[in-house]
């Protein structure tokens, strides 16, 4: 572990075995006054059943109650642990004990054991090849860097395919193998447009991107939290991580190029589109064929004006990743080569030189001024002279120029906004790469890059921690602050920002009232799934326990070790079914091949000790590279570990103090090719009994899992669309006051706003574990609709990246970020139209509201497994354009195009145009899953059909379903 991590954990460990020793102690005194209370005087039996029934009792309560504590609080995960191994050790043989003497020797030996061990743990942590987490995050920033270069250079080349490739297409392997699997499988295929290896790259890259983005989002708080000697302290760590956020964002919305055309081959027919009753086509469509021809005829041609412009501007930001990476020392500059001559780089300052970030901003504001030559290159295909072009930028617009077809006039519009939405993006992300090269520039020029300091966290930061550990997130589906984080309330900004409300009871006003709510949490507490979990653990760990409390099968238990198999109980029972399939094979497959691992080293070097030291340690070496290299098997490698130790260290210690000292305990001694195959009978025996009581008396599968989590993650979707409604509004308005006060209304709603993105980034990932999982459970009755849970999933994310898009994209509206980021345009002008567009946008009123409706209505369907109700009336897309030239037929004119404010808006346009056609997708995808509340039907031969109002249907909403809207 890296040390903050390590730290942390070792921290709750001793503060585990040393809770679990006192507690050990007083369930082994209150054994023994049992015993003293029940023994007749004069009488030597050993054995006490009262003595036994509280020791059994004990171990039951405790086994219940950390086990809560597990399932409640995962960073409680390994303190408990120890403390179940502890308890379990003690309780069973506490029954054995006859003063309270022998109980404190046996707790004191216990405790001694495991402090010795952790001691040996921090010295090799300290001391031998020491890793910090700020050395982890520094890695994975290095990575981000890596990936962030590869993803610029993907998108190039995509982009530069897009000159020749026919981007409406479907592949020929694509057509060929939905063929076969329409043959295979006798059902339809939806193909889809053309995936070349250029698109894979770019999607590849991506999803790498922002799966080390959600990893540095949780790794950054102990990196934050450490002790270090260094040059950049946990402020500066934040700030490059939002710069990388800045980045990602745009890179993101660039790599949805791929998708746009998708969809547009779709809309017009030219690709079997996915065939679902909510595929609305646009209004022109479908398109004819020659109409495909002509469209991919002026994309070749406007990629081919992007192709130098792109070039260059992708080059410069390259080199600028490079250069802040070597600035801040995230990456190391590389050796110069043999040979290498000076005068064949790159013109201007190289990365690493104090003239770059001057070089990089002229390339960026070069790129951000050939704009109008792209526009005027599309303008050219579309029949228009430059100096008609230029025309459109003059006060008057004489709209015939378009063509006369209001449907030819959207397209042209479609493919103006198209155009804009790419360069924009790129020119964000130029932005941004930008900022974090300022920021380097800045630690550099102020001197804390020259040489290292003492970094400590803050008494704040640190009191955080201690308050965070192990404390529930309960706004995982709303977005109030952290207590500890909450500003002055001068601002009123809507109840999403407090605590969740209880439906069934008003907030306190008395102080009885406060006294029930602190009594309500008992029943809460018992009833909860946690609390559920901890009992089933109790019952299987006593299920073999129970042996060590009778009289004639206790000498049995501690004979045949089976204590190992209530410890393997405790420690590897998970709360779902097929997680609990998985950990079963794989516990026993790592103790089988621990058992074969075993007698290797015992007998490769003829049972000489120095020889079995050497291939120990080289095994554990191996199995520990393997348990961090492949980390979905842990639970193989790690029982593999502990096992073989086990084995090993017993029979070395029979060589060390003799069979009859070893025996002296109870437990008989065994060479190892008898103990090996126990251990094995031990672990096999635990898992089975684990799995039984995963199970019984009802399992909670990870199908079920999964369908919560996934309505959280739709709840948590939909207060993510609302805050980037309301943060679009403000900025729109001019509303978001000083953005440097933390109380103002801007800064809180991009506190939250980023919040909630980085839980839907981890929330994302954990709903694929609980798929993979689910693969593990055994299917009794139908099968698991899967594909309809992938479908939800994949609208969810697309959602959730077009409105990060959405947020970034109208950051050029605010005031501070417009003035400083686009130096080569007039403030008032913008400022003017901004205003202008806000007052229009009041007057049509965005159907904003009605998505966050859906969302939360389609989340609570998929959590209750409710059916949807029937005729959901879907909002229609923005369609922004027509309704505002219908108020102002100036206020989209091409002579606002060059208009930072106006690209934002173009991208604001495809970007909600497509979130709303996924929002249907994801609709559909629903009501396959759920159902629908639909009574309607149609009698064959008639014309008439006739509607049930019932409310509440348990119906199908397959695709056999007959109904009214059919």
């Amino acid at each position: 572990m890296p040390r903050a991590k390590y730290f942390q954990t070792l921290t709750l460990n001793i503060l585990g075995i040393c809770i679990g020793s006192a507690i050990a102690l007083l369930g082994i005194w209150s054994g023994i006054k049992a015993r003293e209370h029940t023994t007749p005087p004069g009488s030597v039996e050993r054995y006490n059943s009262s003595q036994a029934a509280v020791c059994a009792i004990w171990l039951f309560a405790n086994i219940y109650f950390v086990n809560v504590m597990r399932a409640k609080m995962p960073a409680l995960q390994f303190p408990v642990i120890m403390y179940s191994i502890f308890t379990n050790v003690a309780f069973t043989y506490g029954s054995l004990f006859q003063t309270i003497a022998q109980g404190e020797s046996f707790v004191r030996k216990l405790l001694e054991g495991f402090l010795t061990a952790f001691a040996i743990a921090t010295g090799v942590h300290l001391f031998i090849i020491p890793i910090t987490s700020r050395t982890v995050v520094f890695k994975e920033m290095e990575g981000y860097i890596g990936l962030l270069r590869k993803t610029l250079g993907a998108q190039t080349a995509y982009l530069q395919s897009l000159e020749t490739t026919d981007m409406f297409a479907e592949s020929k392997e694509e057509e060929k193998s939905n063929e076969e699997n329409k043959k295979k499988h006798k059902k339809k295929v939806n193909p889809h447009p053309v995936q070349t290896p250029q698109a894979a790259a770019l999607k590849g890259a991506i999803a790498g991107l922002k799966g080390l983005h959600g990893k540095i989002y949780g790794d950054l708080p102990f990196a934050k939290r450490e002790i270090a000697f260094g040059k950049l302290d946990a402020k500066d760590l934040d700030e490059i991580f939002n710069r990388f956020r800045a980045i990602l964002i745009p890179l993101v919305g660039l790599s949805t190029i791929t998708d746009i055309f998708e969809r547009i081959a779709e809309r017009r027919g030219w690709v079997r589109g996915a065939n679902t009753p909510h595929d609305q086509t646009e209004s022109w469509d479908p398109a004819e064929d020659g109409a495909k021809t002509e469209e991919k005829r002026v994309w070749n041609e406007v990629m081919k004006t992007l192709h130098e412009p792109f070039t260059v501007v992708v080059a410069a930001m390259d080199e600028g990743l490079q250069h802040s990476s070597l600035l801040l020392e995230i990456t190391k500059a590389a050796k110069k080569k043999k040979g290498e001559d000076e005068e064949s780089k790159s013109p201007g300052p190289n990365p690493g030189q104090p003239e770059f970030s001057k070089f990089l901003k002229d390339k960026i504001v070069e790129f951000y001024g050939t704009r109008g030559t792209t526009l005027k290159a599309w303008a050219r295909e579309k029949g228009l002279s430059a100096d008609q072009f230029d025309h459109l930028h003059g006060p008057s617009v004489d709209k015939n120029m378009f063509k006369d077809t209001d449907s030819q006039h959207l397209r042209d519009q479609q493919q103006l906004y198209l155009i804009l939405y790419m360069e924009f993006l790129l020119y964000s992300t130029g932005v941004a790469i930008l900022e974090l090269v300022d920021f380097a520039d800045k630690k550099v020029a102020e001197g804390f890059m020259k040489k290292n300091r003492l970094i400590m966290p803050g008494g704040r930061r640190l009191k955080k921690w201690v308050m965070s550990i192990g404390k529930e997130d309960s706004s995982i589906d709303t977005e109030s602050p952290d207590s500890l984080e909450n500003g002055s309330k001068n601002v009123y900004m809507g109840s999403g920002f407090n605590p969740r409300k209880d439906p069934e009871h008003l907030p306190p006003a008395t102080i009885w009232q406060h006294f029930g709510n602190g009594l309500r949490v008992i029943p809460r507490f018992l009833g909860s799934t946690e609390s559920a979990f901890g009992f089933r653990v109790a019952c299987a760990t006593l299920t073999v326990g129970i042996v060590a409390f009778l009289k004639d099968t206790r000498t049995f238990f501690i004979e045949q070790r089976l204590v190992w198999a209530m410890i393997v109980i405790a420690i590897g029972m998970t709360m779902t079914s097929g997680q609990s399939i998985f950990g079963f094979l794989m516990r026993v497959g790592g103790t089988a091949l621990s058992m074969v691992f075993s007698f290797i080293i015992w007998y490769i070097v003829d049972e000489k000790t120095p020889g079995i030291i050497f291939f120990l340690w080289l095994f554990i070496f191996l199995e520990m590279y393997l348990f961090l290299k492949f980390p979905r098997f842990t639970a193989v490698w790690l029982v593999c570990i502990v096992t073989q130790v086990l084995i090993i260290g017993y029979e070395f210690q029979v060589r060390k103090i003799g069979v009859a000292a070893a025996s002296a305990s109870g437990q008989p001694y065994y060479p190892i090719y008898e103990l090996a195959p126990y251990r094995l009978a031990c672990v096999a025996g635990g898992s089975f009994v684990a799995f039984i009581w995963t199970i019984f008396p009802y399992p909670i599968s990870d199908r079920s899992w999964l369908r919560r989590d996934l309505g959280s993650t739709l709840y948590l979707l939909a207060n993510y669309h609302a805050i980037v409604h309301s943060t679009v509004g403000a900025r729109m308005h001019g509303t978001e006051g000083d953005m440097d006060l933390k109380s103002s209304p801007g800064r809180r709603l991009e506190k939250v706003r980023h919040k909630v993105f980085g839980k839907l980034l981890m929330l994302l990932p954990s709903l694929e574990q609980h798929a993979n999982w689910e693969k593990w459970e055994l299917s009794i009755g139908g099968k698991f609709p899967r594909e309809s849970y992938e479908n939800i999933t994949h609208r969810a994310t697309n959602i959730m990246n077009y409105l990060s898009l959405i947020s970034y994209a109208t950051q050029s509206w605010s005031t501070k970020d417009g003035d400083k980021n686009y130096p080569n345009t007039i403030p008032t002008a913008r400022h003017a139209w901004l205003h202008d567009l806000s007052l229009l946008v009041d007057k049509i009123g965005p159907t904003s509201h009605t998505v966050t409706s859906i969302l939360s209505m389609l989340s609570a369907s998929v959590q209750m497994g409710s059916p949807l109700p029937p005729y959901i009336q879907l909002p229609e897309p923005y369609n922004l354009s027509k309704r505002l030239e219908a108020l102002d037929s100036g206020i989209l004119d091409a002579r606002h195009v060059e208009e930072p404010g106006y690209s934002a808006y173009a991208v604001m346009q495809v970007a909600s145009g497509l979130m709303m056609d996924d929002l249907r997708r994801l609709v559909d995808s629903v009501r396959e899953l759920v159902g629908e509340t639909d009574f309607s039907f149609r009698v064959d031969g008639s014309e008439s059909s006739f509607e049930s109002t019932v409310v509440e249907s348990g119906s199908d909403g397959g695709e056999g379903r007959k109904g009214k809207r059919d």
